[in-house]
């Protein structure tokens, strides 16, 4: 009886060890690279400034969406990410959260 109750306090101690990781997906995308961007832009200024995009459109190829999340091991998901209108391959249009946050 008392080397299951050691051995279940052991496995009792080692479950607090477990680590949950960071899970990170998407592009990043920093306040400093979303100044950067405005209308105006062609489409590959564009993504010397944010990287290609990780999401293409199928349906829309003028629109680009940047998205990026990052779920932390305790804690609740971020969802950052920036939409782009294009017309006649110059940015028209931008939208999204990370865009509205850091709108100059």
């Amino acid at each position: 009886m008392r080397k299951i109750t050691t051995l279940l306090l052991i496995l009792l101690s080692l479950t607090g060890c477990i680590r949950k990781m960071n899970i990170e997906q998407g592009n990043v995308l920093t306040p400093d690279m979303v100044s950067k961007i405005h209308t105006g832009m062609t489409e590959s200024q564009v993504k010397d400034v944010l990287g290609t995009p990780v999401l293409l459109n199928t349906f829309n190829d003028n629109r680009v969406d940047y998205i990026y999340t990052m779920k932390p091991g305790y804690g609740t998901m971020e969802e950052k990410y920036i939409t782009l209108i294009f017309e006649h391959h110059r940015l028209q249009m931008i939208g999204g959260n990370m865009y509205s946050t850091y709108m100059r």
